[in-house]
């Protein structure tokens, strides 16, 4: 297990040099891979799926309200849920570390993978959003199959507008998977990265967790940031300890400050220093 270092000099629990190393990858990557989970709207103030603190899945909620059995024999109570969730939903607002993502944007080109159903990145402004796991805000009929955007937090109540059927939320359900051409182009994007950004998520659920396990796999170097340690993902060379609301404003601003700086002069009382240091 990896500690924080709590030396002043510390960033995040990163070490000077460690640090310096992980603004020096920013500067020789062209693609960053984001990779997100709940983590991240929870400094937005959004429940996590599990945990300590509120969560969303209790006792057995999930079976009731995310599975086909169960939306099925509970779809008045599944639906009153959704609804309330929407709800919850369309009233959070971006972060501080939403917008740190969107301004790493001007300097790179930057892919989000994220399994969150908000649409936080997207209302941040970030342009390339891979959702996993399906969003809150697309509906989907059980019957015929047509899916669409939901107009409302209320539209889940609503018939299917082609068939007349059940509606249900456009997002993965337990027991289901990721669309298979979704996973694949977020892979894609995982190889072809120069540097993959693991924020707000522990990255143990499949299949999205291999997203960063083919990064990985490709030798892409790998920064976590998360308040915890996370074992699963134990190879990656960096982790910066905090929320994303915290972590990301101050990475951003040295990652672009450090890309700015490549290509200029270096001052003649600095030229003895070697090259990570400067």
């Amino acid at each position: 297990m990896r500690t924080p270092s709590t030396a002043p000099t510390a960033t995040f629990g990163l070490e000077p040099a460690g640090y310096r190393r992980l603004l020096e990858q920013f500067t020789h990557a062209r693609n960053i891979l984001v990779y997100s989970g709940a983590g991240m709207s929870a400094d937005s103030g959004l429940p996590t799926y599990r945990g300590a603190g509120e969560h969303l899945w209790t006792g057995d909620l999930i079976k009731r309200v995310a599975t086909r059995s169960g939306y099925a024999r509970h779809t008045a109570f599944a639906i009153d849920w959704y609804v309330e969730q929407a709800q919850r939903l369309q009233a959070a607002r971006p972060h501080e570390g939403h917008a740190a993502l969107r301004e790493l944007e001007r300097h790179w080109s930057v892919t989000h993978v994220t399994q969150n159903v908000d649409v936080l990145l997207e209302e941040a402004g970030c342009a390339d959003v891979i959702h996993l796991h399906g969003r809150f805000d697309r509906l989907s009929c059980l019957k015929c199959h047509w899916s669409g955007s939901a107009d409302s937090a209320d539209a889940l109540r609503l018939p299917c507008p082609q068939c007349g059927g059940q509606l249900r939320p456009a997002i993965v359900w337990l027991g289901e998977t990721p669309e298979r051409a979704v996973v694949a182009r977020a892979e894609e994007a995982a190889r072809s990265a120069g540097l993959v950004m693991v924020v707000g998520t522990p990255a143990e659920m499949y299949p999205g967790a291999a997203v960063v396990e083919t990064a990985h796999q490709a030798g892409i170097p790998i920064c976590v940031v998360n308040p915890e340690w996370c074992e699963n993902l134990h190879y990656a060379q960096w982790q910066l300890f905090g929320g994303a609301r915290d972590v990301l404003p101050v990475l951003a601003r040295d990652a672009i400050a450090r890309k700015q700086a490549e290509g200029r002069p270096v001052p003649w009382f600095l030229r003895w220093l070697p090259s990570w240091a400067k």
